[in-house]
């Protein structure tokens, strides 16, 4: 498995030039010589999945560079030392389907983990999570079924983390 360059998941990129299509808008700022940029993320199943994976575990760290590119069109997270905390702390740069309804494939996964609260990955995660943290877990999986759409940031954190990259 190699990492891609040449491939960025998440870009910063002047806003005249947020590409129309393929691509999800989050947010715009001024770089360093007063430019408005624009934070964006691709549009594509494998990085909705993982969105819908940062809402459910509490993901507070999801930046850019986490979010590995591979030549074969995969994206794998990594860094998630920052989840599974018992109170509010999503911070993450996939803000791109704010809104948007849950896939039946998405609500599936979400139900996974649901069911699997209650068998072997429940047993496995009381190994590794507080009783509290596994209750947020299930309510979190609850929440989010129940909505069915991508949650807005909320609560007093920032809603993407700092560096964004």
């Amino acid at each position: 498995m190699a990492g891609d360059p040449d491939q960025n998941a998440v870009d910063l990129v002047v806003s005249d030039d947020v590409p129309e299509i393929g691509w999800k808008h989050v947010l715009e700022g001024q770089d360093e010589n007063g430019r408005v940029v624009a934070l964006i993320h691709e549009d594509s199943p494998a990085l909705r999945r993982m969105a819908v994976f940062d809402v459910v575990v509490n993901n507070a760290d999801r930046k850019g560079d986490h979010i590995l590119s591979i030549t074969d069109g995969r994206r794998h997270g990594v860094d998630h030392g920052l989840t599974f905390h018992g109170d509010h702390k999503l911070r993450t740069v996939l803000w791109g389907w704010l809104g948007d309804a849950l896939t039946s494939e998405e609500c599936d996964g979400i139900d996974r983990v649901s069911e699997g609260l209650h068998g072997g990955l429940g047993r496995n995660l009381a190994d590794l999570l507080s009783t509290e943290e596994i209750a947020s877990l299930a309510a979190r999986c609850a929440r989010l079924r129940l909505a069915g759409r991508f949650p807005a940031p909320s609560g007093e954190m920032p809603a993407v983390p700092w560096p964004l990259f």
